[in-house]
């Protein structure tokens, strides 16, 4: 047995050792050469996300597209590699000085790690049509997942009461560091355990309940308002004005309430098609203007919860909305590499995003005309017939 035993070790120790020099022995710069990698970087508090498209050209030039706040800088530079060292490379004069300097370590073919004084990213090699596959993996089992916290009751708790406590130790291992992220995740949980505690308890019939179910969405609004506030351009201040518009045209949360139907879904009558396509624009600009990586994932998961409220079962959207957004950050948490090295870059640049700021602005500017011009109307006419 110890013979056995003492090969069984030596065979694993050959294989490890075989694999170590297999991996010293990959040429790197050969791998990058013509392909494209992407990344994306937490920035400081208050200002989003950066993300970085590289594209390695031949010989040793690659474009990089950094996209950031109010930013959208495209620029050629110096790269190459030495051992399992990737290094980027900028002239004094150059905008994307984000890489001189920086450790990135090649850990494999299509993944390295990115480290500059306190910032760190994963960098992955690009695959495109896996990338469009995953968009609409993410879209199609978000709209599967909504559906089945619709119709069943313990599969949902079993998602928002048990997992994201079990799942603490499995998704705190895999090095997510922004409390930002933490802090959404959790909120939102929480708003779906609200919810499915109005669907399936008395709590439904309180009014804390249901000033709790609108508060969950205004709060998470006003978040994103003063994210928009703080970064200070033209188009994210718009975006943020329409924000405000959004939160203050929540009207009729008194009467939410778990419909008299099998699904028991909780509902919100009052909550109009216009406010959803009004803020969904809204949301969709947040994002694409603050966290450019997430912006077409995020327009996924908008996607998920706007079509069956307005298609399958209405009034359902806050529901969905909740379900579908804890959902994807489950997901996130639960896989970020997945999720990381498939994003989809969209076009951006200062026309797009102020145009995207402006239609955000002009949508809730005119719900907002709607909502208060209609109680102006209702309080004159009373005042007539007083």
């Amino acid at each position: 047995m110890n013979t056995v035993k003492a090969w069984l070790w030596g065979t694993l120790i050959w294989m490890l050792s075989l694999t170590a020099v297999q991996a010293n022995d990959i040429d790197f710069a050969d791998q990058l050469q013509g392909q494209t990698w992407q990344g994306t970087m937490d920035g400081d508090p208050g200002q989003g996300s950066l993300f970085f498209r590289m594209e390695f050209a031949g010989g040793d030039n690659v474009t990089i597209t950094k996209q950031f706040g109010g930013a959208n800088v495209i620029e050629d530079l110096r790269w190459f590699v030495s051992g399992n060292q990737l290094v980027i490379e900028a002239q004094p004069e150059q905008q994307i000085q984000d890489f001189n300097g920086a450790s990135m370590v090649m850990q494999s073919v299509d993944r390295f790690i990115y480290t500059k004084d306190n910032k760190k990213f994963i960098g992955h090699k690009y695959v495109e049509l896996r990338a469009y596959a995953h968009v609409l993996f993410v879209l199609i089992g978000l709209m599967v997942m909504n559906e089945v916290c619709r119709r069943f009751k313990w599969p949902t708790v079993v998602i928002f009461f048990v997992l994201p406590i079990v799942l603490i130790p499995l998704w705190a291992s895999y090095g997510v560091s922004y409390w930002f992220k933490w802090v959404k995740l959790y909120s939102v949980v929480g708003a779906c355990v609200l919810f499915t505690l109005i669907r399936y308890t008395k709590v439904g019939e309180y009014k804390w309940a249901k000033f709790g179910a609108a508060g969950f969405l205004a709060l998470n609004i006003a978040e994103a308002v003063t994210q928009d506030f703080s970064m200070g351009y033209t188009a994210n201040v718009l975006n943020a004005i329409g924000g405000i518009f959004s939160i203050i045209t929540l009207t009729g949360w008194a009467h939410i309430q778990a419909a008299k139907t099998k699904e028991k879904d909780m509902i919100w009558p009052a909550m109009t098609t216009f406010w959803i396509i009004a803020y969904d624009v809204w949301n969709f600009a947040f994002v694409y203007l603050n966290f450019p990586g997430s912006a077409t994932a995020q327009f996924m998961v908008l996607t998920a919860a706007t079509i069956p409220s307005l298609l399958i079962t209405k009034g359902t959207w806050l529901q969905a909305r909740a379900f579908t957004l804890a959902l994807s950050f489950m997901y996130y948490f639960t896989n970020p590499a997945m999720y990381e090295s498939n994003v989809v870059m969209l076009p951006r640049n200062d026309e797009l995003m102020l145009a995207i700021g402006a239609l955000s602005f002009v949508l809730n500017s005119i719900l907002f005309v709607q909502v208060y011009g209609a109680k102006w109307r209702a309080y004159k006419l009373s005042k007539a017939t007083a």
